[in-house]
């Protein structure tokens, strides 16, 4: 992709586009700037703003503007890429790419000297041929959103809202991600590098195969009062998929995502990656397809998954077969039960709460009131479980 560099002077020009006259934004410090350069509702003043605005600048947006793009800027992108510290005060505005008449391109492009800090703005319909269908951060780029909302933004690959890559960071708070589709990972976002949520919401997205709201296969992440609901994948882990690297889910909620697919209704863990659930709730959550494992959390051969103070509560592996462990299935992984319960899940086939080849570590936890069983029909029983 052509990286245009975010220098020089706005050309204060008058710009016709779509038949409007429009006066394109002063540059930092002109006349009327105040903490920043405002940016008139009109789509090509905002592009040649982000062409224009020097390091460490502040964009203003027109209030409630929707800034429509209707062709890409630079190869995959429609908006030009972000190579330096920027920032976008939306002031609630909407960009969005015209579906119905624009080729396929993201929205926003951080590149690996990109620093792109957003607040108060709706990112929509943005379509990625690769990944990050409404934001691209490269390895070594940094990302950071304050009331942002993704919304079905597409990414042919991974990350249908936002994809995070290897090295990259990215600082989320008090944002949501809807209706974002992956075609094969990460329907909300693919979280590869290091990721911290606060105030998070991930509702009704949809991957592929791996992660209907998160994929992880790299970096360390923490997400605190964040919520997952609603989510669906094809493949595994309705919610999220976890292949390596760490995860924290720190008074969060996991609720009610599906996985048509075979493994982790809620959750999928293994391989290499380490996750943790503190104050967090799983229920709800549902594995629907034949022989399905794992209605609330499937953990995997060298995956570890810590519990602490948490609970996997109404959760299902309802499909037809030999669907076992609705609360948790655990093949050859590492799980620590810490204060922590496993109640009232089902699945068709013995035993509705726990299946595992490998003993649990297990703390004043408690597995109850599972259906068929609590843990009978498991290869080994969790110690303290009964029935």
């Amino acid at each position: 992709m052509k990286h245009n560099a975010l220098s020089g002077i706005a050309a204060l020009t008058t710009i016709l586009v779509n038949g409007v006259t429009a006066v394109p934004a002063a540059v930092a410090g002109g006349a009327g700037s105040g903490s920043g350069t405002p940016v008139s509702c009109d789509t090509a003043s905002l592009t040649t703003a982000i062409d224009a605005a020097p390091l460490g600048s502040t964009l203003v947006l027109a209030r409630g503007c929707t800034y429509h793009l209707t062709a890409a800027n630079s190869g995959d992108d429609g908006l030009p890429p972000v190579d330096r510290q920027l920032t976008i005060e939306g002031r609630d505005a909407t960009i969005v790419r015209d579906g119905l008449t624009a080729g396929d391109f993201r929205i926003f492009h951080v590149t690996s000297t990109g620093d792109l800090r957003l607040s108060d703005l709706t990112i929509r319909g943005g379509n990625a041929p690769d990944g990050g269908g409404g934001i691209l951060v490269e390895g070594s780029g940094k990302l950071k959103l304050k009331k942002v909302t993704l919304d079905n933004n597409t990414a042919a690959e991974e990350g249908g809202g936002v994809d995070v890559e290897a090295g990259a960071t990215a600082d989320i708070s008090r944002s949501e991600f809807t209706f974002n589709n992956a075609g094969d990972t990460g329907g909300g976002l693919q979280s590869d590098g290091d990721v911290t949520t606060d105030g998070v919401v991930f509702d009704r997205n949809f991957a592929a195969n791996y992660g209907g709201a998160i994929d992880h296969e790299s970096g360390d992440s923490v997400y605190r009062n964040t919520t997952l609901k609603n989510n669906i994948s094809s493949g595994d882990g309705g919610a999220i998929d976890l292949d390596a690297g760490t995860a924290q889910f720190i008074n969060s909620k996991i609720i009610n995502n599906t996985t048509t697919g075979r493994d982790g209704g809620g959750i999928w863990n293994g391989n290499a990656a380490v996750l943790t659930l503190i104050r967090t709730e799983v229920s709800g959550n549902v594995a629907g397809a034949a022989n399905s494992r794992g209605g609330g959390i499937f953990n995997f051969t060298g995956g570890t998954l810590v519990l602490r103070d948490s609970s996997v509560t109404r959760n299902s592996a309802n499909g037809s077969g030999a669907s076992q462990g609705g609360g948790i299935y655990n093949s050859g992984g590492v799980v620590s039960l810490d204060h922590s319960e496993v109640n009232s899940n089902a699945s068709t086939v013995a035993p509705g709460g726990v299946w595992t080849d490998t003993q649990f570590t297990v703390t004043r936890s408690e597995i109850r009131r599972n259906t068929p069983t609590n843990c009978d029909g498991s290869p080994v029983i969790v110690t303290g479980c009964a029935g």
